[in-house]
């Protein structure tokens, strides 16, 4: 009965967030858009993007989008520190309604994904989230859904996704933030900080790829 419940209540849940993003039309929102929503609640402002970038990941709307929102109506620093609270909350999150419902029924939507979490991660919990989290080999809301199927304890897993989000966070907070002057020198620079995180899995995979063959190498001799 108890399951049958958790079932009932993640299905409303979802429905009603499909709805709200259907309703408002939220799949077609740009940051400029965004913006003035979440000023228009005022002094609760903080709280209330706080609050959407938490439980976006059961709706998986575009961080990215909430993000450069944020830059934009905060400001870099301001913005990113919502951002990482926010996000800190909604991986949690995503990480204990995976521990809730069991592995089997999330594995069935992950995959083989979800190997790669399970390999490294009650020895190297810390470092193997932290690494995910800094150079995005995978989405962000895979690995939180997928660390809370896996063997990572929450206090290995909590810090190391809050550290790890801090590069990406800012330099898309920054990116958000000179929206309000395109083409400006503040915006060329924000999307370079954007650009280096984007080819970052691709200099990783070929350093990784590069280092296995040599040890094959040195191996066969």
């Amino acid at each position: 009965m108890g399951k049958t419940w958790k079932w009932i209540s993640l299905i409303l849940l979802l429905l009603m967030g499909f709805w709200l993003v259907r309703t408002l039309g939220w799949e077609n929102l740009t940051p400029k858009q965004i913006q003035p929503f979440i000023l228009s609640f005022g002094v609760w402002a903080p709280l209330f993007y706080i609050f959407l970038y938490a439980v976006r990941p059961l709706f998986f709307f575009p961080a990215v989008v909430l993000t450069l929102s944020g830059g934009l109506t905060f400001g870099p620093w301001w913005g990113t520190l919502y951002d990482l609270i926010g996000a800190s909350l909604g991986a949690g999150l995503a990480f204990g309604l995976s521990r809730t419902l069991g592995r089997e029924t999330v594995q069935r939507w992950l995959g083989k994904r979800l190997k790669l979490l399970d390999e490294r991660a009650e020895r190297y919990g810390f470092r193997t989230v932290l690494l995910l989290r800094l150079i995005p080999l995978i989405p962000f809301d895979v690995i939180s859904y997928s660390a809370g199927l896996s063997r990572i304890r929450f206090r290995d897993y909590g810090p190391a996704t809050t550290l790890g989000m801090i590069p990406g966070a800012f330099a898309y907070n920054y990116l958000g933030h000179s929206l309000h002057q395109v083409f400006s020198t503040t915006f060329y620079v924000a999307l370079g900080f954007v650009v280096l995180l984007m080819i970052l899995p691709v200099v990783y995979k070929r350093w990784k790829g590069s280092s296995f063959r040599s040890r094959e190498q040195g191996g066969s001799k």
